[in-house]
């Protein structure tokens, strides 16, 4: 079926209807801080009641949100059509999002490095539409001279977007206490943090002197931080802009994933109603995973990270792979690069994509290949060339927390016991769609290649000792686009577009944190105790983050033995929450300082470091209730709950599988292992 072409017109109206969508958050930005502010107001355990406050937490704020989601995207989605990329609406959409995430990204830093400062609040949504009036200019023209597809021709596509908008909503509504007020846990502060570079530098990079923070993000996982930018310019630093990236990246990952889906069909449609269905409540199921259970911490999973990064991966994967399939050279390219720039698994992904298709593909293609193996080693090289630019550029080096040594130490143990990682699969995936993919007689040449890259995946983090559940999150996806290839194409056959949103529901349900959703405050509370003397905190200086490890002795790190019989944490989160006071005031019970100033008058030394930072306590007993802290843990489901003797190499663990300790086992043989170990950092588990 062709497309059908737009008429200026429909493109007139369609700008009229993207500035009014987009007026909220032209005219109001603040209102999300607003809202972020009564943080404190709210009843510990009765968040969702918003204080009194429902019409502004429930109403304003998402729709701002979404007025917002509209004005970022909105550049984009006009860009999609100028491309030629509107011909069904979830192409629009998902292209329209990437198109987004390269001009206003671009468009953020050039404004930014003129005016001297990051735009915010108001003038940074002024850029925006000055953007959006730029890309119309060139869009305009082109309608009369050539063919330009309109997306929402059909009625499949119009009902599509409103189940989109139906979905956005409800989430946007449902998740609006953890959205806003919720602490940060480490991974969000960490994310937030690095996101926050961007206000001030041209790319997310710490410099060494800022300490542990300094490892993360690098060359390979840093893409995440440039639309977390967008939100932080427009709402303020707040931990709602810095999560609410999220529930636009899994709608924009329901287009891709069809679009992934009806590549190759020569029968394809652009919908069907029960499938769309279904296909959302697998995405349910994913979002409320990552949103409650994908987490390091006892006490709380963040939005923020690494649900943002993860489904950002995916996203720019997915494209990859229908732009391969298409041999769509150029959008090749740059889906290529931006899984690379995402995290260091989507080279792995990129090679088992390879791999496949020279399994399953007769001929092997190797033209394409070839076309995209070069793409990825330009990528590779383009990563080990960078770091040496920036740094005789003046700026600070790309972390290295995801290097290849990192990724080797994760085989120092193994296991192949622990059937409960194929639940950590199969729920966030709906339930549905893991039926499609074992049954390799009905798939076809692309589902094949689907299952093999998910399965290969699957079986790389299976046995491994050490997990986290966002480690699965290909293995979560990919299965959604052969279940659509096949309950669509299939209609009597075994997988029936019917049975996928019962399902779905169902997994929803394991998925959702029965009695286990909890707004966790404590983060917030211990932070608030706590008085930052070392200025810099606003401007993301190094000192005052390096600084901030000296908390590490009065309190423990989440992945510490001891929690969470013992309250633990991340520095990063209680320097956030912190109250830079000139002078203590009667709440304060922790002081961190430069060791040079005087100590404060009947104040205990705590800690202190090399840098010049000291960290004094008041009072003891103040000191012994924040350690004696019980937050409810583990958070989210209890069936996605991973063991922290999973989760960290750290804890013993306790029951569980047999784990394998490789070292161990060569050096019986006579294998000596030990400074590979040393370079590894591998330390033996207790």
């Amino acid at each position: 079926m062709s497309p059908s072409i737009a008429s200026r017109a429909q493109v007139v109206r369609l700008t009229a209807v993207l500035g009014v969508a987009s007026l909220p958050a032209l005219l109001a930005p603040g209102v999300v801080a607003r809202a972020a502010a009564l943080a404190t107001a709210t009843v510990p355990g009765r968040e969702y009641l918003a204080a009194g406050h429902a019409g502004l937490a429930y109403g304003l704020v998402p729709l701002v949100a979404l007025s917002a989601t509209v004005l970022l995207l909105a550049p984009g989605l006009l860009c999609a059509m100028r491309l030629g990329r509107s011909r069904s609406l979830t192409e629009w959409i998902f292209t329209g999002f990437v198109c987004s995430l390269i001009l206003v990204s671009l468009v953020s830093g050039v404004a930014q490095a003129v005016v001297g400062d990051a735009l915010r609040g108001s003038a940074y949504a002024a850029l925006l539409v000055v953007l959006c009036a730029a890309v119309l200019a060139l869009l305009v023209p082109a309608v009369g001279r050539q063919a330009v597809a309109w997306p929402l021709a059909t009625a499949g596509g119009r009902r599509d977007l409103v189940l989109l908008l139906l979905f956005w909503g409800a989430g946007a509504v449902g998740f609006t206490p953890k959205l806003l007020w919720e602490s940060f846990n480490g991974d969000g502060a960490h994310a937030f943090e690095s996101s926050r570079l961007l206000l001030r530098h041209a790319l997310p990079f710490w410099p060494a002197s800022a300490g542990p923070v300094a490892g993360f993000p690098g060359m390979t996982s840093m893409l995440y931080a440039f639309p977390n930018a967008w939100f932080l310019r427009l709402f303020g630093e707040i931990e709602y802009a810095a999560r609410i990236p999220l529930l636009v990246y899994v709608p924009v990952l329901a287009c891709g994933i069809r679009e992934l889906a009806r590549t190759g069909l020569p029968n394809a449609t652009e919908s069907d109603g029960l499938a769309s269905v279904g296909l959302l409540t697998s995405l349910s199921a994913y979002a409320l995973a990552m949103a409650f259970s994908a987490t390091y911490n006892p006490y709380s999973a963040d939005m923020a990270l690494p649900a943002t990064q993860d489904t950002l991966l995916m996203i720019v994967y997915v494209g990859a792979l229908a732009a391969s399939l298409r041999a769509d050279w150029v959008w090749l390219a740059l889906f290529v690069l931006l899984t690379y720039l995402s995290l260091p698994s989507g080279l792995i992904l990129i090679g088992f994509w390879l791999a496949a298709r020279c399994l399953v593909e007769r001929p092997i293609p190797w033209r394409d290949l070839l076309a995209m193996g070069g793409m990825l080693a330009g990528a590779v090289v383009l990563s080990a060339v960078a770091p040496r630019l920036l740094v005789a550029a003046g700026s600070a080096p790309p972390g290295g927390e995801y290097g290849l040594v990192g990724i080797l130490k994760y085989f120092a143990f193994l296991q192949f016991t622990d059937l409960t990682r194929l639940a950590y699969v199969a729920i966030p995936a709906g339930l549905f769609p893991v039926i499609g993919l074992v049954m390799w007689k009905a798939q076809d040449r692309v589902s094949r290649l689907l299952a093999l890259v998910t399965i290969a995946y699957l079986l790389f983090f299976f046995v491994q000792a050490h997990i986290s559940l966002h480690h699965f999150v290909p293995a979560m996806v990919l299965p959604m686009a052969i279940a659509w290839r096949q309950a669509t194409q299939s209609p009597a056959g075994v997988l029936q577009a019917r049975w996928w949103w019962p399902m779905g529901l169902l997994a929803t349900a394991l998925a959702f944190p029965w009695g286990r959703g909890a707004i966790h405050r404590d983060g917030r509370e211990v932070g608030a105790a706590l008085t930052v003397r070392i200025p810099g905190y606003s401007a993301s200086e190094a000192a005052v983050m390096r600084a901030t490890t000296v908390l590490d002795r009065v309190f423990a790190y989440d992945w510490d033995p001891a929690v969470p019989a013992v309250y633990g944490g991340s520095p990063l989160v209680w320097n956030h929450y912190a109250r830079h006071a000139a002078e203590a005031s009667r709440e304060t019970n922790y002081i961190l300082q430069l060791s040079t100033d005087p100590a404060p008058p009947g104040w205990r030394l705590a800690g202190s470091d090399s840098t010049g930072a000291s960290l004094y306590v008041r009072s003891d007993a103040a000191l012994a209730r924040d350690r004696s802290r019980q937050p409810a843990t583990p958070p989210g489901s209890r069936v996605l709950a991973v063991p922290r003797g999973i989760l960290f190499h750290s804890v013993p663990l306790v029951g569980g599988p047999r784990l394998i300790d490789v070292a161990a086992t060569l050096q019986s043989w006579g294998v000596d292992l030990e400074p590979l170990l040393a370079r590894l950092g591998v330390r033996r588990r207790s």
